[in-house]
């Protein structure tokens, strides 16, 4: 029995013994076989919240105490000031890690206000002694200064920070002064992996590997492309393809069991991510710089290390998703055809980079993501239909009417029949829903 139903359970029993329906030695043997009720969900995220957020004010209360008469103090009290907030989120934190380590809310808490008190530090250290710098090296002295906080203290939230402020380090990296590669992004994100290992082993399903699993997600949809600067142009279409599928995969594969919308990041994030992919790659402007680029600069690329690594990549992701769904293929029925579905997304990414940067054919490409775009949602469909699943259908009618209302807008038909299509659109969603609720036994009103 889960949690919510124990706490139910004891919740109903002393007003069910009261009025005579179940004795009480029946109830307290219920008691017994299903054990105390359980610490309630909504007071634990309270505290957790709450003192982290509690942490994050303090921090910055003292910072605009200090700031009020900063300008008034001398050089070594203002530079002992800036370590002040530091050093007291150290002592803290090992107060935390002597006697708090069981407390998700001190050990989270504690992790949040060391790890921003480290870019604080070297901010008014900079600012003091006037160290000229770049938001890139900031960034990564920060991070890097604050990835032990991850493992001391086991701090998801620490993580997440450290997830952020990498990407934000390789969103620095594309400045055409930098000379430093943002291919090591990459290896910045492994070194918290870890600790995402440690909290899916632990409950992937938990708070912990959803918080760091949707803040992972996004920050890779962000951080790829300016990871991939310096590569072919057009290497993003195979490296997104590539690296939205295998979130989707990834998601299927361990977390397809999960009850709710925020224990799923990867296979949300992994379909909503291809689909928009998928429906850009309908119009013509993502194919047309990819031929005359391929042509004018493959032999500078071919002799780039950097660039090579970057193609590199991209190609790795594509190659990686279609391996994981060719090995499942024979195991693919209709409750399980949107892996098959999502797999196809880098095979048509790789073929149509390969048809654009080669022949210069933009149509052919632009022809061949309209046609996946309309099998993913057509698929989607009738799978959601088959296994009655409103959520797969709504997904499904989503992608063909994106496609069917871009489509619309490229093209130069008339209003009357652009409104029509629109209505069309409408009554398709609203009539399947109709029907899908009423074979769910659900009032259709």
């Amino acid at each position: 029995m889960s949690k919510k139903h124990i706490n139910w359970l004891h919740d109903e029993l002393p007003g069910l013994v009261k009025a005579g329906i179940v004795p009480a030695d029946v109830a307290d043997k219920l008691r017994q076989h299903y054990g105390p009720a359980l610490a309630r969900a909504g007071k634990n995220w309270a505290l957790l919240i709450f003192g982290i957020l509690g942490a994050a004010l303090i921090g910055a209360g003292v910072i605009l105490l200090v700031a009020h008469n900063w300008d008034d103090l001398s050089r070594p009290v203002r530079t002992a000031l800036a370590f002040a907030p530091l050093i007291a989120a150290i002592g803290l934190a090992g107060w935390v890690l002597a006697y708090r380590t069981a407390s998700a809310a001190w050990c989270e808490g504690m992790a949040t206000a060391w790890a921003l008190t480290i870019g604080a530090t070297i901010s008014l250290v900079a600012q003091i002694y006037q160290i000229q710098g770049d938001p890139a090296r900031f960034f990564m002295t920060w991070i890097l200064l604050g990835l032990p906080v991850v493992y001391l203290l086991q701090s998801s939230v620490a993580a997440s920070l450290y997830f952020i402020g990498a990407t934000t380090w390789v969103g620095c990296t594309v400045w055409p002064h930098h000379r430093v590669t943002s291919l090591w992004y990459w290896g910045l994100l492994a070194l918290a992996l870890p600790h995402l290992a440690g909290v899916w082993r632990a409950n992937r399903y938990g708070w912990r590997a959803g918080l760091t699993g949707w803040v992972l997600a996004i920050c890779l949809c962000i951080g790829t492309g300016m990871s991939l600067e310096g590569a072919l142009n057009g290497a993003w279409i195979v490296a997104y393809t590539g690296l939205l599928a295998l979130m989707y995969l990834a998601g299927k594969r361990w977390c397809d069991a999960a009850p709710t919308l925020w224990q799923r990041p990867w296979q949300t994030i992994g379909a909503v991510g291809l689909g928009e992919v998928a429906l850009m790659l309908t119009f013509q402007w993502p194919w047309k710089e990819i031929y005359s680029q391929w042509a004018r600069s493959r032999e500078t690329l071919a002799s780039s290390p950097i660039a090579i690594a970057g193609n590199l990549l991209a190609a790795g992701l594509a190659i990686a998703a279609i391996i994981a769904v060719a090995r499942d293929l024979r195991r693919i029925e209709w409750n399980n055809i949107d892996r098959l579905l999502v797999g196809l997304a880098p095979v048509c990414g790789v073929a149509g980079y390969v048809v654009a940067a080669m022949y210069e054919l933009h149509s052919l490409p632009q022809a061949l993501f309209n046609a996946y775009l309309f099998i993913l949602g057509l698929g989607a469909l009738i799978a959601g239909i088959r296994s009655n699943k409103l959520s797969q259908v709504n997904a499904g009618l989503l992608a063909l009417a994106a496609l069917i209302v871009a489509r619309f807008f490229d093209s130069d038909l008339s209003f009357l029949l652009r409104g029509l299509a629109f209505i069309f659109i409408g009554i398709g969603f609203l009539v399947t829903n109709v029907v899908m609720l009423r074979r769910k036994g659900a009032p259709a009103a």
